[in-house]
Formats: structure tokens, C-alpha cells, sequence
């Protein structure tokens, strides 16, 4: 790892795919694949010089943000190497996202500037409700939108390095978006400096080294993705992006796993689960993988426990951290989970602090449930263009005589006797049914939990007469049948309280999804 036996650590992120400072040995191997295309840690330091060259050509400068608009591929990983070579701010954009998205997001960041494999049509469409003025394509040929300077592989091909730009540690790197609650995108400014100190906390948490092999399952703008990004060209370890088209299929996707040798694996429970129900495990050699780490949402414990058995020389840890912090928290499971229990979020990693707090801002004692607030490097600097939210969300309060930042999660949690924090729910998912209190991700994750369960969502109905009720929205459809209604409201009896069973049960087919794997309670809501 950089840093050790007097190897220069990188200080800005755009080090890392710096040739001059690869250690002995690794200019040659394998650094990064998609299954089509492979690249050694040379050739990939290579294009994206080449890339950033380019870049700058078209006028980019440091401090400029810059869409990396691309489908996953060994593409897509240069692109956004190539931004922050440039001492650019790297802007990911979901590829698959609707245009008036994808322009609301190129807006609100001041995005003039995109690396883009999107149609003539698309790009034409962006450029009439943007400020795009550049543009870098794959192909070689296509149209360009009028004003709108473009260039291509070809010119990537012939262009000169780019040299590493002169940008500090607290220089804003990247900005990933998230969907505000009021429908407006909100965008979290990472700094090289928080970007790198995760990137090195996880190479040493989870011992990644040379010999590793990453699956790139999120997308690029799921802050997931920044593992695979950042972390294993830190450690040297190569990347196996998994494309969009081989992650719907989880038969073909537990093939690439398997003739990649892939050794960690990062994502969401729902990937996981898929990969244990339809990707035919039994008849795939993934013995090289030995460590799966899963975030974002919680793990139904059965479903865990079957992917655990199929799995069983692989370790497994349950990853907790918002994106505007990346990681800090973590549990190894060591055994299958207890069918009965949630799995806990853990403790926090190295260089992380964390408190509960009630509404009052007073730490809470015992196993009474509160806010979690997290100390730590790896925090944002600030919402982009939202000091609004910033001080709503980073309070300043003191530590040892000294003030320091804190970030609200949002998130309640409670501590078990054994100092292990458990996931609650969402604060702003606490809702009030005929005057109780119920977290919505509790009921939802004893439903999940249920046999024939694949997913589901809970929503409080609120009718013009005043009955508010919850609703459960079950996949597969199959469930919205009288016998599968009663057995699941029994089982809910049996494990939540009354005021906190659902009082109608709907089954669907599928339920809508976010770009990242998570079912989308808002989206769903809407089938009713």
C-alpha cells in the first residue's frame, strides 16, 4: 500500500493513476477489465493522461466540473481518472437516467463540459437546456450539437499526457447527486483529502492488496463505487467492472465473477440476493472470493444466511456509512445471522466517532433508540450550492474544549449491551399511525424476512376520513392471494406490535427501483 516501506502517498486522488509513482512490478499487470477490454496499470495510466489531455484541449481547467456521463466499463473508469488528473471536480451521471434529469443535475453542478457515449439526439437535447459547450465521445464519428465543441477516442489516441495538475487536499474532487426530498437533486462535495481517507481506511480494513480482484457492481453515481475507484489503485488491486447488461442477469453475472476470479465483492443486499436465487451457484467455482461486504439498505437474515451457506469460505460484513461520509461503521459475520434480530451496523472503523442522540441533541443511554451523528475524515466538505442544508445537516459541537464537525445521518440507531449499533430506521421515515410511533424499515425488514418474500415497501395511507393505515406492497404477486395474505399478517403479528401490522397486503410483480438496486417506498406508493 502507498505509503509504507518509504513509497510516496498519494495527497490528491489524481496520484493514484500516476505512472512515475507506481511501485516496482506494477506497470504490467492487470489493472483494470470489463470482461472485453483489458488494461495494465501502464496502459491505464496512459489513457487517462491521454484522456485529460484531451480534456484540457477542449478547455477544461482545474476547478471546472465535468460530467462523466458513460455506462460502466473500463471507459468509464478512465474518464473519471482522467477529470481528476486534470484537477477537475468529477461529476457522475446515471446513463440511464431521463434527459431532464440528467440536465437538472448538469445545472445545478455547472457541468459545460461531458465525457458522454449518449446518442447525437440525447446530446443535442442536453445542449438546448444546459450550458454544454464540450463534449468527448467514444465514436469516432456522429453529429455535434451547434456551439458545442467535440472530440473523440480517435483524438485520445494522438493526444499528449496531460500533466498532473497543481491541486490541494481540501480541493473539492468529486460531487455525487442524491435525490433531495423535495425532488431537487442534491449534490456532496468530497475532497481529495476525504476521498483518499477512506480509500486507505478500507485497503486496511479489508486487507486489500495486489492480489485482489474488485467487482465494480454500482453504478458510478452510487457512492459505493468510490471503493472500487479509489481504494483498489490504492492498494494496487485491479477492478472486474461488471456492465449493466451482465448485472441483470445473474447467471451470466455469477459466470464473470467466476472466470475473473473476483476476490471482494461491494453492493447492495438486493444484487447479492438475486446472484443466490438465479445465478446458479452451485454449478460456478467462486471459490477465489473471499470477502462480500454489503451496504445501503438492511439484509433480510434468511436470505443472508442462505447466501452465507452457498458462500462458505467467504467472509461477510455489513458496511453502514451515508454518502456524505462514505464508510464508518462495520460488522463482520463471522456465523449466519439470528433469524429473529437485524444485523447490527457495527462499530465505527478507525478515526471515526460516532454518538446517539435524542430531539434534544442529549446523548441517549441503554437501548433507547436516537439520532446518529459521526466525527470523521471521510466527511464532505458541503453541499454543493445548498449552505441550507449544510448547517442543517453538520452541527458544530465541542470535543475535548475543542469544536469539531459532526454530521446528522437522519439515520436512528440504538446501542446493544455489547457496544454494537443496531438500524432503526430513518428519522424521517418515523411516521405516527392513531398516535403511535412506527419506523417503516422495521416492519418492512420482518416482511423481507418472510419465506416467498423477494421485496417490498410499507406506505401510510392517509384517506380524506381520517383512517390512516399502512399498506404492504409485496413482490412476487403470487403473495396477494387469501392464504398468502393470512400467513404473512400472522407472521407480522407475531413479531411486531398490533398498532404495527399493515392492515392490507397488495402483491405486484416487481416494485419500482432506484438506479442503485433500493425498492423506491415513493415510487411504489404511487401503484396504490
Amino acid at each position: 500500500m502507498p505509503g509504507e516501506s518509504g513509497e510516496r502517498a498519494p495527497s490528491v486522488l489524481g496520484e493514484l493513476l500516476d505512472v512515475d509513482a507506481f511501485p516496482s512490478g506494477r506497470a504490467e499487470a492487470e489493472a483494470l477489465t470489463d470482461g472485453r477490454s483489458r488494461l495494465t496499470w501502464a496502459e491505464y495510466a496512459d489513457r487517462v493522461a491521454r484522456t485529460a489531455g484531451v480534456l484540457a484541449d477542449l478547455g477544461a481547467r482545474p476547478g471546472d466540473r465535468i460530467g462523466v456521463h458513460l455506462p460502466k466499463s473500463v471507459d468509464s473508469f478512465v474518464a473519471v481518472h482522467a477529470v481528476l488528473r486534470l484537477g477537475a471536480v468529477m461529476v457522475p451521471l446515471d446513463a440511464l437516467a431521463p434527459v431532464h434529469h440528467t440536465a437538472r443535475v448538469m445545472t445545478d453542478a455547472g457541468v459545460e463540459t461531458l465525457v458522454s457515449a449518449a446518442s447525437p439526439a440525447v446530446l443535442a437535447e442536453l445542449a438546448s437546456i444546459t450550458e454544454l459547450r464540450a463534449v468527448l465521445t467514444p465514436g469516432p464519428d456522429g453529429e455535434t450539437p451547434p456551439g458545442v465543441i467535440r472530440r473523440s477516442e480517435e483524438d485520445v489516441a494522438s493526444a499528449p499526457h496531460a500533466p498532473l495538475a497543481a491541486v490541494g487536499p481540501d480541493s473539492p474532487a468529486y460531487i455525487i447527486y442524491t435525490s433531495g426530498s423535495t425532488g431537487r437533486p442534491k449534490g456532496i462535495v468530497h475532497t481529495h483529502h476525504s476521498a483518499l481517507t477512506y480509500a486507505g481506511l478500507a485497503v486496511e480494513t479489508y486487507d486489500l492488496g495486489p492480489d485482489d480482484r474488485l467487482a465494480n457492481i454500482a453504478p458510478l453515481h452510487f457512492d459505493q463505487s468510490t471503493f472500487e475507484l479509489y481504494a483498489a489503485p490504492l492498494a494496487g488491486a485491479s477492478v472486474v467492472v461488471v456492465p449493466d447488461g451482465v448485472l441483470r442477469f445473474p447467471a451470466s453475472l455469477s459466470t464473470l465473477v467466476a472466470e475473473e476470479r473476483v476476490t471482494v465483492w461491494y453492493s447492495v443486499p438486493y444484487v447479492a440476493t438475486q446472484l443466490s436465487a438465479r445465478g446458479v451457484l452451485e454449478d460456478r467455482d467462486l471459490s477465489s472470493l473471499r470477502w462480500l461486504l454489503y451496504g445501503g439498505e438492511p439484509f433480510p437474515p434468511a436470505a443472508l444466511s442462505r447466501l452465507m451457506g452457498q458462500l462458505p469460505g467467504c467472509r461477510f460484513s455489513n458496511v453502514y456509512g451515508p454518502a456524505e461520509v462514505n464508510q464508518c461503521t462495520f460488522f463482520h459475520l463471522d456465523t449466519p445471522p439470528p433469524a429473529d434480530q437485524p444485523v447490527p451496523i457495527g462499530r465505527p472503523w478507525a478515526g471515526a466517532e460516532v454518538r446517539v442522540v435524542d430531539d434534544d441533541g442529549s446523548d441517549v443511554g441503554g437501548d433507547e433508540p436516537g439520532e446518529l451523528l459521526v466525527r470523521t475524515e471521510t466527511m464532505m466538505d458541503r453541499y454543493w450550492n445548498r449552505p441550507d442544508l449544510t448547517d442543517a445537516s453538520i452541527s458544530t459541537l465541542p470535543v475535548d474544549g475543542e469544536e469539531q464537525r459532526w454530521y446528522r445521518t437522519g439515520d436512528l440507531v440504538r446501542r446493544r449491551d455489547d457496544g454494537e449499533l443496531v438500524f432503526v430506521g430513518r428519522a424521517d421515515n418515523q411516521v405516527k399511525v392513531r398516535g403511535h410511533r412506527i419506523e417503516l424499515e422495521a416492519v418492512e425488514a420482518v416482511l423481507v424476512d418472510q419465506p416467498g418474500v423477494a421485496a417490498c415497501a410499507v406506505v401510510v395511507v392517509r384517506p380524506p376520513d381520517g383512517d390512516d393505515h399502512l399498506v404492504a406492497l409485496v413482490q412476487p404477486a403470487s403473495l396477494a392471494g387469501e392464504p398468502g395474505r393470512a400467513e404473512l399478517l400472522a407472521a407480522l403479528s407475531r413479531r411486531l406490535p398490533r398498532y404495527a401490522v399493515p392492515s392490507d397486503l397488495r402483491g405486484f410483480d416487481g416494485l419500482p427501483r432506484t438506479g442503485t438496486g433500493k425498492v423506491d417506498r415513493n415510487a411504489a406508493a404511487e401503484l396504490l
